[in-house]
């Protein structure tokens, strides 16, 4: 899913560069159209080889460099047409009326509006967990790991405070840019903004440089899949792990892995075509995997974890911290899980809205009251369920069997 949702987003600025290109490609809508062949793209270079994936992730970081730093500082500076307090004023037209408020039970107070608006922040600081994922290729993981996972989350705010900050106070008509953003094409008006501020070459020139790193960012995020797959494969915690698990000879890459990767992320299109569910669900479900991970970790904690010394450790603070990461988890789960206002539409839509056929059919209508997002914990415990009482349960108490005997042996 979050490589589905990340590649969901390579369409906005190609699009705006290229308006001409057709709605309908190949009978698909041109953003799946595009989104599907940046997932193939991606995929082709991850199993072409990690020297190749390493050159392109490199043009990407320099590309993040250019265009979240350099173009955001240009918008804050001199392309400024709001003022500060711009970023603390709610919308100018009737998004507020009432029966229509973002959370019916905050009102028309600017609290709801904020914590609604924290989901994009989710989408911004997430993904960082790739840079762990990848340390396995590193010079000195236990150390390198650890700290390229605290510069993606302080880069990420950096660029994204900026970013975000320097595209609101570069607005030029925000009575225009309100009336995109709430029709049909909504998606066009992030890069309406920047054509304004611009002009129409250097608008163009910005939106490719953020259509390069969105890019390197999917292939990054399919290249983390990929190995976190092959290694469960290698190490027996997948069904089928040895195929996901095998190095190909020819490419020295996982093969398997690889187009497994590309065939589940293509799979969400086969559900919605609505980026606001994907991305709903993908960013809803990385959450709860970190929120899991910390469970995990503060258990592993109160048993004396880590027992040995390495090269990174939080010492005494890092049940505090991971106490914290609970609490703060806990909360955006919950703030993913709220439904009701405008969330119900545009953050966490119900089935019906997306899937209008299935009011009349019956079982259908009745799921079809429950939003994205938890229908997607739905499917996540549940497979989660028969994964572990039908495939790994066994496989652990064999193991333990199979130890007993050795030991009486």
């Amino acid at each position: 899913m979050t490589v589905t949702s990340v590649a969901f987003t390579v369409p906005i600025p190609l699009l705006a560069i290229f308006p001409n290109i057709p709605a309908t490609i190949l009978g698909l809508n041109n953003t799946v159209f595009i989104a599907l062949v940046t997932i193939i793209l991606c995929t082709l270079i991850n199993v072409a080889g990690v020297r190749l994936v390493s050159i392109i992730n490199n043009i990407g970081v320099a590309a993040e460099i250019i265009g979240m730093f350099g173009f955001a500082l240009i918008l804050l500076l001199f392309h400024n047409h709001q003022p500060a307090s711009f970023l603390f004023t709610g919308p100018q037209t009737s998004l507020q009326s009432p029966g229509n408020e973002w959370t019916p039970g905050f009102g028309v107070t600017y609290a709801g509006a904020f914590i609604a608006a924290l989901f994009m922040s989710l989408f911004v600081i997430y993904g960082f967990d790739t840079a762990g994922t990848l340390g396995e290729e590193t010079r000195n993981p236990q150390k390198n790991a650890p700290r390229g996972v605290l510069w993606s989350i302080g880069l990420s705010f950096i660029a994204g405070l900026l970013f975000l900050g320097g595209t609101l106070l570069s607005i030029q008509d925000v009575k225009k840019i309100e009336g995109i953003a709430q029709g049909s094409n909504f998606l066009t008006t992030l890069p309406q903004i920047i054509q304004d501020a611009f002009g129409p070459f250097w608008g163009n020139v910005y939106l490719f440089v953020v259509l390069i790193a969105v890019f390197v960012c999917t292939l990054a995020i399919q290249s983390a899949t990929i190995r976190l797959m092959f290694s469960m494969g290698r190490d027996g915690r997948l069904p089928f792990g040895r195929i996901w698990g095998a190095v190909n000879p020819t490419f020295r890459t996982p093969l398997w892995a690889g187009i497994a990767v590309a065939v589940l992320s293509a799979l969400p299109f086969l559900i919605s075509t609505a980026i606001g569910v994907i991305v709903t669900a993908a960013t809803g479900l990385i959450y709860t995997s970190y929120f899991m991970n910390n469970v995990a970790s503060l258990g592993a904690r109160f048993r004396g974890w880590p027992r040995e010394k390495t090269p990174f450790s939080l010492g005494r603070w890092g049940i505090i911290i991971n106490v914290l990461a609970l609490i703060y988890g806990g909360l955006m789960i919950i703030n993913f899980l709220w439904f009701g206002g405008l969330r119900s539409v545009y953050t966490n839509p119900a089935l019906n809205l997306v899937f209008t056929s299935w009011a009349s059919i019956p079982v259908l209508n009745v799921i079809g009251n429950i939003p994205i997002f938890e229908f997607s914990l739905i499917i996540l415990f549940g497979v989660g369920a028969i994964y572990w009482f039908g495939f790994k349960r066994r496989d652990v108490i064999s193991r333990g069997e199979q130890r007993a005997e050795a030991l009486a042996d």
